[in-house]
């Protein structure tokens, strides 16, 4: 009996190894993989991996990069949702690729808002800086496309784009002045038809100030009528 229950404790410990030495094999293989960018092969690993340890928070990482890779946004969105339910160490990655993918439907806000919440996480976060800028392009909020360009190189002032980024945030200061004197064109013309339409309403009240007066001056005056008891 106590052989028998030896056996069964040797067996159960050797399932056990054999579970957690299958999982880092999995995570590991599938990690490396990733890091090789073979995203196709990354994928079954790295799913089996997430099968067995859904703790993991890097597993939802990559396997959210992968899919964006492979051309699957939605399904992007949806694990990189799940790992942030249980992101610490990476939660600012989590945002900012969520915004990578939104960004690629073309869903602009949504993806500004992913990069307020990476750089709320990290705000040293540079590419979010970058990223958030392009959306802010599309949004055609130019001011804060020009913020996020400036901090962006300034935290990464060796950046080999900074002479494109510098051309850019000069036609955009532009393109801000271009709104504004178009604003204040607009409100100029508003105000000068306002200004022609009160002009036509005051000749109307002149039209009425003369027409009170011919009716006063027409109307005689109340006759007192008598009310007998």
């Amino acid at each position: 009996m106590q052989m028998m229950k030896r056996l069964i404790l040797a067996g159960f410990l050797l399932l056990s190894c054999a579970a957690v030495f299958g999982v880092s094999a999995f995570f590991d293989k599938g990690e490396a993989l990733f890091v090789q960018n073979k995203p196709q092969d990354a994928q079954p690993l790295l799913e089996s991996a997430l099968n067995e340890d859904p703790s993991n928070e890097k597993i939802y990482l990559y396997l959210g990069i992968i899919y964006q890779q492979l051309g699957d946004a939605q399904k992007a969105i949806d694990i990189l949702k799940r790992g942030l339910s249980i992101a610490s160490t990476y939660k600012d990655l989590f945002y900012y690729n969520m915004g990578n993918d939104f960004f690629s439907r073309k869903e602009f806000a949504f993806a500004e808002e992913m990069y307020n919440d990476a750089l709320a996480a990290n705000k040293d976060l540079s590419k979010a800086y970058l990223n958030r800028a392009q959306a802010r392009l599309q949004l055609q909020n130019y001011s804060g496309a020009v913020a996020d360009y400036t901090l962006f190189l300034q935290l990464v002032p060796q950046d080999p784009q900074r002479p494109s980024i510098e051309k850019l945030i000069a036609l955009l200061r532009q393109a801000q002045d271009d709104q504004e004197k178009a604003r204040q064109a607009a409100l100029a013309k508003q105000q000068a038809l306002m200004n022609e339409v009160l002009n036509s309403l005051n000749n109307a009240g002149e039209d009425t100030k003369n027409l009170s007066v011919d009716s006063i001056k027409g109307r005689t005056d109340p006759v007192d009528v008598d009310i007998k008891d």
